[in-house]
């Protein structure tokens, strides 16, 4: 019979400080600490899953033992470092705490401590998945690690440091291991299939990298998997097919149709891509991690930091990003979340993805403020002409018989008979407000009229989406509130519609309105107060 195979993530589990990928700063710690001597006797390595915790806890176990260490590394030559490895050498102890929590567990340990080590200089007791221990054996360990014997090291290994207690974490040298970068991970990788003679195309190997997620033994689990699939050279299609990933090279051509509101197009390249026998939830799970990556390329210069792509991905990234406001990317990952909820509800999910496609396609929906504004920087130049009293007027002769005016005089849709009120002289600096508050509400009203009325604001609003944005109890009542502090005065906000102000009755008119009339008439009147 054949010799039984091992899996690559534990034949090339990492044998020196310099094999962990990606954590350096932990490892350069580790070797200066055994070279020099000042070797502590408790430690917690924390971090998320498959980023080196426990590999190095063995490396560290047989350095601080090993007989002819080089540079704070183990040799892994000597009796003593051979020993450790195979495991005839009882003084290196692993135990997983997700299986022993108990006090029990703790108590025997307790109780061996006290013996000097058989074979090597160090006990050296692992307990991973520390956080898992119970109340009990915490404290049953807390009573070793306040007076521990000499020849005693303990390392806690946990994916939850905040649910160590901090009565240990007092007691321990803390370690954070980070998620691993792909670059590390590629690298890696790369070694690993040359002295395994794994052919590998160099997209495919950078897949692999990235969908380790950080973990390196996720990298080697996924590599491994795929080897067995692959009967030449494993490619790029191959590990998407295996893995059941969406193509990165389909979801570009996708978003192209979403950000030119494609839906037709869109549905289509969806369709075939399920076709394939994707998983529905699957897919949208994809298109928000490259809503992501848009939104990360919108958001800072150097996204990066953040995405643990490659180079070249990043660049594709940013200028599909361009394409796209940044309150779109975010209502269309918003939209997306939704939709998985439903797709991992509904008995057809593909209905979840289709409707979730039409939606973020919709122009109606897709509340894209930051493409309105650039559009409204425009028409904002012309505004700054506006004078304090809201309108320019560019006076003309009068013409007899009811001639038009020359056609280059300047008609604004406020110059028109504008009922009882006049425009508010404070509408800009109202609509400023509004602006830092909300740029969605600013769409909505920046190309409103405001008529003043003395106590009241009546908004003149053309648009019937913006009417029906605005026209609320909730809406009014908001406004109210914004423009009396912008006015200095109580004000009530009314709201009319594209048939124009409405008609108000002289007979219910407020001391307010008169006074508003005597301003636009001038001096024709005096108002008496009594």
């Amino acid at each position: 019979m054949s010799e039984k195979y091992q899996a690559l993530y534990r034949k090339w589990r990492p044998l020196t400080f310099e094999d962990v990928a990606g954590q350096g700063h932990v490892s350069e710690t580790l070797r200066n600490s055994i070279a020099s001597g000042r070797i502590a006797h408790a430690y917690l390595f924390c971090g998320t899953r498959g980023t080196g915790k426990t590999s190095t806890a063995k490396i560290f176990s047989r350095a601080v033992n090993c007989e002819h260490t080089n540079d704070g590394n183990p040799c892994n030559e000597c009796d003593t470092c051979k020993g450790i490895m195979d495991g005839s050498i009882l003084d290196v102890y692993e135990m997983d705490a997700a299986s022993n929590s108990g006090i029990d567990n703790i108590r025997e340990i307790r109780e061996e401590v006290v013996y000097a080590p058989t074979n090597s200089r160090f006990k050296v007791y692992i307990i991973d998945e520390a956080h898992m221990l119970t109340t009990e054996a915490f404290n049953a360990l807390l009573k070793t690690l306040e007076e521990p014997p000499a020849h005693v090291i303990f390392i806690l290994a946990t994916t939850e440091a905040h649910k160590i207690p901090a009565t240990i974490l007092s007691r321990c040298q803390r370690f954070d291991f980070k998620r691993i970068g792909i670059d590390d991970i590629e690298r890696r990788l790369s070694k690993i299939v040359r002295s395994e003679d794994i052919k590998i195309t160099a997209d495919a190997l950078e897949l692999v990298a990235e969908l380790a997620d950080g973990s390196m033994r996720d990298g080697l689990s996924i590599l491994d998997q795929c080897v067995a699939y692959a009967k030449e050279e494993l490619r790029y299609d191959d590990i998407v097919d295996i893995v059941g990933i969406a193509d990165k090279r389909i979801l570009f051509p996708i978003v192209d149709f979403i950000a030119d509101y494609n839906a037709g197009g869109a549905l289509s390249a969806v369709d075939d891509f399920l076709k394939k026998g994707k998983e529905a939830a699957n897919f949208i799970e994809e298109l928000v991690f490259h809503f992501r990556a848009l939104m990360l390329c919108k958001s800072m210069d150097n996204p990066g930091e953040l995405l643990e792509k490659s180079a070249e991905l990043i660049e594709k990234y940013k200028q599909q990003s361009e394409k796209f406001g940044l309150d779109r990317i975010i209502y269309i990952i918003e939209t997306l979340g939704e939709y998985l909820f439903q797709a991992k509800k509904l008995s057809t999910p593909k209905v979840a993805v289709e409707m979730a496609t039409v939606s973020i396609c919709s122009k109606g929906n897709a509340k894209d403020i930051d493409e309105l504004l650039m559009r409204v920087e425009s028409l904002e130049k012309e505004l700054a002409t506006i004078k304090e009293n809201g309108v320019t007027v560019k006076k003309t002769a009068a013409k007899p018989n009811g001639a038009k005016p020359a056609e280059n005089s300047l008609v604004k849709p406020a110059e028109v008979h504008i009922d009882e009120g006049k425009l508010w002289t404070k509408w800009r600096d109202a609509l400023s407000a509004v602006k830092e508050e909300s740029k969605s509400l600013y769409m909505y009203l920046f190309n409103a009229k405001a008529l003043f009325y003395g106590d009241e604001i009546e908004l003149v609003i053309a648009s019937d989406l913006a009417f029906e944005k605005i026209n609320t109890p909730e809406g009014r009542d908001y406004l109210g509130g914004l423009f009396s502090k912008i006015q200095g005065s109580e004000l009530r906000v009314t709201v009319s519609g594209k048939e124009g102000p409405r008609q108000r009755n002289d007979q219910n008119a407020s001391i307010f309105d008169i006074a508003a009339k005597k301003d636009l008439l001038g001096d024709k009147m005096t108002v008496v107060e009594d």
